[in-house]
């Protein structure tokens, strides 16, 4: 059963833009290592304790001195990042800004922008509820990812939440398989951070139903109480990723030779 829908008070996210500067000369100019959005599982099975972990786990991991060094030690040194907060079709998300990530004030402010979301009492709008329409949620970083004009070695869909798809409360919403396609077919990597909180084996389900694209894994949290540390993990993993595949890009345009893999293109809206 559902819980009572979360009642939240978001403050008005300022638009954060993307810092101009040079790129280091171990990356192509002009293109970041990896633009990855954060989305977080706000719909009715997530209480306000749980959501309240989620955000505070996920700036406290954005703080991780682990995580700013593995993002600066891409050959680009920086990453552009945002934070979607989703739930159900019939429920309106809420977002940040993208922000490129780089020195220790563009961590801290998008650290402090992601606790700008706070839990209230009842009569303010409410933001999470209803069912867990992941494809929905999907669909719309997809969107998100296209209206970015900068490029990235990587593109990166974190999915975190504790339960399956849901039957979504608006006819026609995206499901998860169409979404799932669209991602695979754009080669945009899907993740999972899996929270096993009611939901025993939920990673099985992620593994089979949600991952997609080049390196997708699935984290897993034993508990709200575990997100910030399998967050952290699961960054450090992407970033990783990321900084590999920079290097063979780099290479490859100084006649390093081709590993198949397809250059970087600018971003299609789906559908």
């Amino acid at each position: 059963m559902l819980r009572v829908a979360l009642v939240i008070f978001c403050l008005i996210p300022r638009i954060l833009l993307a810092r101009e500067g040079a790129a280091d000369a171990g990356a192509p100019a002009g293109i970041v290592d990896l633009r990855i959005i954060l989305s977080v599982d706000a719909s009715g099975s997530i209480d306000p304790r749980e959501l309240r972990l989620q955000l505070g786990g996920l700036a406290a991991a954005v703080r991780a001195p682990e995580v700013q060094d593995a993002v600066r030690a891409g050959p680009s040194g920086a990453i552009l990042a945002a934070m979607l907060i989703w739930s159900d079709a019939s429920y309106p998300k809420y977002r940040t800004g993208w922000l490129r990530l780089s020195d220790p004030a563009s961590f801290e402010a998008f650290a402090r922008e992601i606790e700008s979301y706070r839990v209230l009492a009842p009569g303010v709008p409410a933001l999470g509820g209803g069912g867990t329409n992941i494809g929905d949620a999907l669909a719309y970083a997809l969107n998100m990812l296209d209206a970015e004009p900068t490029r990235a070695v990587r593109d990166v869909i974190d999915v975190s939440g504790d339960g399956p798809e849901t039957e979504p409360w608006v006819k026609g919403a995206m499901r998860l398989p169409q979404a799932r396609a669209l991602a695979r077919a754009r080669g945009v990597t899907v993740n999972g951070l899996a929270i096993e909180n009611e939901v025993a084996n939920l990673r099985l389900y992620y593994e089979k139903a949600l991952i997609t694209g080049p390196g997708a894994f699935v984290e897993v949290a034993r508990g709200f109480d575990d997100y910030r540390e399998a967050m952290v993990r699961k960054l450090l993993r992407e970033l990783q990723d990321s900084s590999l595949d920079a290097v063979e890009l780099r290479n490859r345009g100084r006649g390093g030779g081709s590993s198949g893999k397809a250059e970087p293109a600018g971003p299609s809206r789906p559908g």
